[in-house]
């Protein structure tokens, strides 16, 4: 595959890894759009040698969603992610980073192996396909100055690609700035608006057919957003009572689409686009 110059560019610069148990291995794509992932880059969570590597996920995550109050227990991670799914992303060698880097991680000095700078969390589902999107981690926003804007787009491409994903379903929240990296899958079809399950209630559930089309798409941070649909309406993020009323109106049967990403309003918020189907 070809990869649009700014993809090419991190994957020039980034080494691929994935966490999974053998048994679980042998159903995924070690080769995902021709970026091979090596024997030593394979993390087998049932071994306690992966401990360091799996540690550093850890801090990963909590630099992400630490400052939002979601950082994921270490038990989570095995529970719900290493063992029964798997973890695709793209990292550097620790003696390749800068001291500050690894103090932000806060690594031994005597660890010399990768230090996972994205990772994409998949759990699959019942039918042959159906995966459920866990989580999206990229080190970009935490530290700028290297240069890796558009990492957690092309993590997440690459790791669908790799866990063979047909049918893709995910949650995130209305004020999750990850909605920008998600709409650049294509349109979501919403299934929930409003979400009393999850401990955020503003949380949304989407899914959408998975293609190479999709994927590359995904990845071409270029790309502009013209030709999407037209909105029927919109929901401002903090607007609770729009966020509620459409859930009513999905558990009346009513389908709906987000076909874009969120554009600002005019009180300087954000605002998300909706179709009805």
């Amino acid at each position: 595959m070809l990869f649009p110059k700014r993809s090419a560019d991190l994957l020039s610069r980034l080494t691929p890894y994935l966490v999974a148990t053998p048994n679980n291995l042998r159903h995924l794509d070690r080769n995902p759009f021709g970026i091979r992932i090596s024997d030593e880059m394979v993390i087998n969570p049932l071994c306690v040698s992966s401990e360091p590597f799996l540690a550093a996920l850890e801090r990963l995550d909590a630099l992400t969603f630490g400052p939002e109050g979601m950082p994921m227990p270490r038990w989570v991670f095995y529970d719900c992610s290493e063992l029964p799914g798997a973890i695709f992303g793209l990292g550097v060698a620790a003696q390749d980073v800068p001291i500050s880097v690894r103090e932000v991680y806060r690594i031994s000095d005597h660890y010399k192996g990768l230090l996972p700078f994205s990772m994409y969390i998949a759990i699959p589902m019942f039918r042959r396909g159906d995966w459920f999107g866990h989580n999206l981690c990229s080190i970009s926003p935490t530290l700028p100055d290297l240069g890796l804007g558009g990492l957690g787009s092309v993590t997440k491409a690459l790791a669908l690609k790799c866990f063979r994903v047909q049918h893709f379903f995910g949650a995130t929240q209305w004020d999750s700035t990850a909605l920008f990296i998600h709409t650049k899958f294509g349109a979501l079809d919403l299934m929930t608006a409003f979400t009393p399950a999850h401990s955020e209630e503003k949380t949304l559930t989407y899914h959408f057919p998975v293609t190479d089309e999709r994927l590359a798409s995904a990845m071409d941070t270029t790309k502009t957003d013209a030709g999407r649909s037209v909105a029927d309406f919109y929901i401002h993020i903090d607007d609770t009572p729009a966020i509620v009323d459409l859930q009513d109106q999905i558990e009346a049967g009513f389908q709906f689409r987000i076909p874009g990403p969120p554009e600002p309003d005019s009180n300087g918020g954000l605002r998300v686009p909706i179709v009805r189907l």
